[in-house]
């Protein structure tokens, strides 16, 4: 008897018969069906996570109203035609402070006068005779919208005529929300919003006018982020293309560590399937010595052999990608369905890049991991069938073996959109393998001068007869464990972060303009009112002239940096740090200026450099000796510069101080202004409802990401056990014929695995704690801490494991009679 000749048709044709046999006989089953898991846990997280970050990008582009926006003191002509010729949405608008008049009454109102298009993302709520109403649009020709505090302030109701330059218009609706807040000194003044062709009657815009033109931009195309990313190429240098998440720090900060922990929950997806697939492939690789020796003594060649498992891995592959990305994508949408419900936000639908990842997950997986023994299989010697010693170790394995491995770790980074966080998670998890590879098998060695006795002997023979397959069995599990723990330590410190991040109290209202010799008399105002200010601090109006004795050219910087060179800056002065400053370099209280870590990175400021401002007409000079990091989520007083006191002697200062207001407390905002009517408030509640809310859902988002994951896990270390059922069910075969009873088989399974449950918790516990203090301190940018719950956490958690596993195994194992296990 031979085999079929040596032809491409031949060769797939004995492949997928194989194939088919493989599966029937259960041969193949624990690794199709570790890859059918892996690809739709792997799929489902990456359909989730898409739409998880749709959605929070959909949120926080309610922030600007738009997908992107762009502003300027001057008309955006030209970002404009640049907008259409890419076929982005665009809506223009202008803003600038002026007074208007309601009979006798005045009020300083920040003017905001918009198109038709206003706003492309989000809504607004309005009241109006009717009462409240959501609606798209803002107002229309001939019509006027105020914000209650300035209806308050000039007693104004629907109706009334408000004098707005040399125009009357009737206010019609009071705005409740608008959706883009915009940045904290934004809403310095209550709102006026009118439409764009009544700007014109107003005459209040000429030549000399200090006016803001936004341009907001959007698309519903597949490829808007790229669109946005080729206008951002295609505008003047001093333009800077300002996006959801980099709109408002504390916006930026929750939107950056959601979409980090999305993508490590990715990554976790990933290397959970790889745990369970390197059990998996080692052990079908081991039967099929025996397979590929056969096909050598009928005649095959080493070169058929090698073909015939090629093409077996790659059927294998897509017979379990197909249904494992339509498994993923049916569960994504379950989840789905259930966030929508909880969180009352729909979700956008995903796109096709987890159809691509599940597909490249059971390629790279089967190929990184099963290519290796089957290049030795080509190799095996026809004597393999009378000496089971016969091998042929291919020297190539080694090599094929790694670039799986750098393939899984490629896809791992895409996966997780972060280059810090990839190299972080596949570092610390490849030290931790290969930690968990060396212990282990010191263990399983140790067991066997273990003077156990009874059914404990039993237990434990097995792993101390095979140390390295049993080696390799508990560090594969451990690192699946581990990733599971580094999930929950991570999505722990997270979510307490971001619970403090913006508390209940934080100050929503901030006040400038305070002059000198109403500091003390505003505090004693807030005292009486039963309000706790934030301290009150000097801001002095500087502009940056000269660095390092070099006059600035603004048309040396680009971006953020050339608004930030062409502006005057809010400079101040103290002798104490704030709490939520920490210096990072130098010294403070700062001999010379100190300077926020993020503005210095903008325009290249270090420790040493000397800066010169031009305050009230003179120049001030000094070094920068001090650098320091500033948490701006604490809605507090923080500037950019702070300058010895000592170096603003005699120069013009007004005060800044901010405070907490409970809702509903316009009435109050008013009683503050008619005392101290040269004071401007800035409420930034608006702000703080957003950041909120944005939290609240990513908060959710991570919990369902993280139980998604954890279950996932589960699923698939389950599948991963199933690679040694058939020589467990032949030992209890070979214990049960020697006379030992099914509870004696059952007791010693016990013993084993609650042992290996042990081994494998301690040792992830241990590679949890120190790989999730890494990546909280030095990815999410969280206080550095070791969790010692994490022990406990991994001791149940490899008991856990040990207690879903063996019922199901143990009865697997003793269903069949000892004398059809060893004929089998």
């Amino acid at each position: 008897m031979s085999l079929a000749p040596n032809t491409a048709p031949n060769t797939r044709r004995l492949a997928w018969q194989g194939l088919v046999r493989e599966v029937q006989n259960g041969l193949l089953t624990p690794m199709l069906l570790a890859l059918l898991v892996a690809v739709s846990a792997v799929t489902a997280v990456g359909f989730f996570v898409d739409r998880v970050d749709g959605a929070m990008r959909a949120q926080a582009a309610q922030f600007l109203a738009a997908d992107a926006r762009v502003e300027a003191p001057d008309p955006l002509d030209i970002a404009l035609e640049t907008a259409r010729e890419l076929d982005l949405t665009t809506s223009q608008q202008v803003t600038f402070p002026t007074v208007v008049l309601a009979g006798e009454q005045t009020l300083l109102v920040g003017l905001k006068a918009v198109d038709d298009a206003y706003p492309l993302r989000g809504e607004l709520q309005i009241r109006e005779d009717g009462g409240p109403r959501t609606v798209t649009h803002g107002p229309p020709p001939g019509e006027a919208w105020v914000a209650p505090r300035a209806r308050l302030s000039l007693g104004l109701e629907l109706g009334d005529t408000l004098q707005v330059g040399q125009s009357e218009l009737p206010v019609t609706a009071v705005i409740e929300r608008e959706p883009d807040v915009g940045n904290v000194f934004s809403q310095a003044a209550p709102r006026l919003m009118i439409h764009r062709d009544d700007l014109a009657a107003t005459e209040l815009v000429t030549d000399t006018s200090r006016v803001e033109h936004a341009l907001l931009l959007s698309s519903d195309a597949n490829d808007r982020t790229a669109r946005l990313d080729r206008l951002a190429e295609q505008l003047p240098a001093e333009y800077e293309l300002e996006r959801p998440e980099n709109s408002q720090p504390a916006f930026e900060t929750a939107f950056d560590r959601a979409a980090r922990f999305l993508g490590l929950a990715s990554v976790v997806a990933v290397l959970l399937a790889g745990a369970a697939l390197v059990i998996a492939a080692r052990h079908y690789n081991r039967i099929q010595q025996d397979t590929a020796a056969l096909m050598r003594a009928l005649g095959a060649s080493s070169q058929q052999i090698g073909a015939i498992y090629r093409w077996r891995l790659l059927m294998l592959a897509l017979a379990a990608a197909v249904p494992g990305i339509a498994i993923g994508a049916v569960t994504q949408l379950l989840l789905a369905d259930l966030m929508t419900a909880v969180l009352d936000v729909d979700l956008p639908p995903p796109g096709l890049m987890p159809v691509a990842l599940g597909l490249a997950v059971a390629l790279v997986a089967l190929f990184g991991f099963a290519l290796p023994s089957l290049i030795q299989l080509k190799h095996t010697p026809p004597l393999r069938v009378l000496n089971q010693r016969a091998t042929a170790p291919s020297p190539a394995a080694s090599l094929l073996f790694a670039a799986g491995l750098i393939a899984i770790a490629l896809l791992v980074w895409f996966q997780a959109r972060d280059a810090a966080l990839a190299l972080y998670v596949l570092g610390g998890l490849a030290v931790s393998l290969g930690t968990f590879l060396i212990v282990a098998w010191l263990l399983v060695s140790a067991l066997r001068r273990w003077p156990a006795r009874g059914v404990a002997r039993f237990g434990l023979a097995r792993m101390a007869r095979a140390r390295w397959v049993s080696a390799t069995q508990i560090a594969a599990l451990a690192l699946g464990v581990t990733a599971v723990l580094l999930l929950s330590v991570v999505r722990a410190d997270l979510i307490e972060a971001w619970e403090r991040q913006i508390p209940t109290n934080a100050p929503n209202v901030f006040a400038i303009n305070i002059q000198p010799d109403e500091v003390d008399e505003m505090r004693g105002f807030l005292d009486r009112q039963g309000i706790d200010d934030a301290g009150f601090y000097p801001m002095i109006r500087g502009r940056l002239e000269a660095s390092n004795g070099n006059a600035i050219d603004p048309d040396n910087y680009e971006g953020r940096a050339h608004r930030l060179a062409t502006r005057e800056f809010n400079l101040s002065t103290s002798d104490e740090l704030a709490a939520d400053n920490r210096v990072l370099a130098g010294t403070f209280p700062a001999e010379g200026f100190s300077v926020e870590e993020g503005i210095a990175e903008t325009l290249g400021w270090s420790l040493g450099d000397r800066l010169t401002f031009r305050v009230d007409g003179r120049a001030i000079s000094s070094e920068i000796t001090s650098i320091r990091s500033v948490d701006w989520d604490s809605m507090r007083p923080n500037f950019f510069v702070i300058a010895n006191p000592g170096l603003m002697e005699n120069v013009a200062a007004q005060y800044i101080t901010s405070f907490h207001l409970p809702e509903g407390s316009e009435d109050r905002q008013v009683e503050l202004l008619r005392a101290f009517p040269t004071v401007t408030l800035f409420d930034v509640s608006r702000i703080l409802d957003e950041v909120r809310t944005l939290i609240a859902r990513a908060s959710q988002a991570v919990e369902y990401v993280f139980a998604f994951t954890v279950m996932a896990g589960l699923v698939v270390l389950l599948a991963a056990f199933g690679a040694s059922e058939r020589q467990r069910i032949h030992d209890a075969a070979v214990l049960r014929v020697m006379g030992a009873s099914r509870r004696m088989v059952l007791s010693a399974l016990w013993i084993e695995f609650l042992v290996l449950g042990l081994l494998v918790g301690l040792l992830a516990a241990f590679a949890a704690m120190g790989v999730g203090s890494l990546l909280s301190a030095q990815v999410f940018d969280l206080p550095w801490r070791l969790n010692p719950w994490l022990l406990a956490w991994g001791i149940g958690a490899g008991l856990l494991l040990a207690a879903l596993i063996t019922p199901l195994l143990g009865w697997r194992m003793t269903r069949v009679a000892p004398a059809k296990a060893l004929r089998s």
